[in-house]
């Protein structure tokens, strides 16, 4: 397993996120599956920020940040 530098952007702390939740999918690791969704979602949440998405509006899947 790779090492996240830090500073390094949120597309590839996203697609390590991927890769180490189907890992303890695989490994029926609940516990760790779930932790990692929620760091997913803060990560998806900050790129929504930075991004300019979050526009307060309630968006298609319940979330909040529009389209």
């Amino acid at each position: 397993m790779r090492v996240i530098r830090p500073g390094a952007d949120n597309t590839e702390a996203l697609a390590w996120l991927e890769r180490a939740l189907g890992h303890a999918r695989d490994r029926g690791q609940k516990r760790l599956e779930n932790l990692l969704k929620i760091v997913r979602a803060d990560v998806v949440f900050e790129m929504k920020l930075g991004t300019g998405a979050l526009d307060g509006k309630p968006s298609s899947d319940g979330e909040i940040g529009g389209e």
